[in-house]
């Protein structure tokens, strides 16, 4: 009753409230769950074929090596997810999804494959269907916070694994 007084004065609650829904909580969770199925199948794929993880994670590695774990965390973990979910699922997909919306899915979802410097198939497969599970998340609730904080997860757990040296 405290909170649906406060709900009603303070209109910020209401999109707090309105965004923790147990559907929206289901989606992340179970989209977060599945991206890191994909990259820790995807990187086991990669060991058979002598490879430790994909040129770009490799990449992230080496640049972020010795770096602040705080730096680390807020460019890894916090603003590429929002950067990259603004471009790729609010800008292709807001730009295509009503007329088009299998064909903004796809791209969107290949366009973020491709951006993150494949140098096989496998590493290709691990980006592009992180992409779709964002894209589907996206779509189906029409809410770009959704794919963010799916993101946000997905990254913020790579980022405290390369920030406190875990590998």
């Amino acid at each position: 009753m405290v909170i649906d007084i406060f709900r009603k004065k303070l209109g910020f609650l209401n999109l707090i409230v309105d965004f923790f829904t147990k559907k929206n909580v289901g989606i992340i969770l179970g989209g977060f769950i599945l991206a890191r199925v994909i990259a820790i199948g995807g990187t086991l794929l990669l060991n058979t074929q002598g490879a430790e993880s994909t040129a770009n994670d490799a990449a992230i590695q080496t640049i972020f090596t010795g770096e602040s774990p705080l730096l680390i965390i807020l460019l890894i973990g916090i603003s590429a997810p929002i950067m990259e979910e603004i471009v790729f699922r609010g800008g292709i997909i807001g730009y295509w999804l009503a007329k088009f919306p299998i064909v903004a899915i796809a791209i969107s979802s290949i366009v973020f494959g491709l951006i993150h410097g494949p140098t096989n198939l496998i590493s290709f497969l691990i980006y592009g269907l992180m992409g779709l599970i964002l894209s589907l998340a996206c779509y189906k609730t029409q809410r770009l916070e959704i794919s963010i904080s799916i993101h946000f997860l997905n990254n913020i757990f790579a980022a405290i694994v390369i920030a406190f040296g875990m590998i």
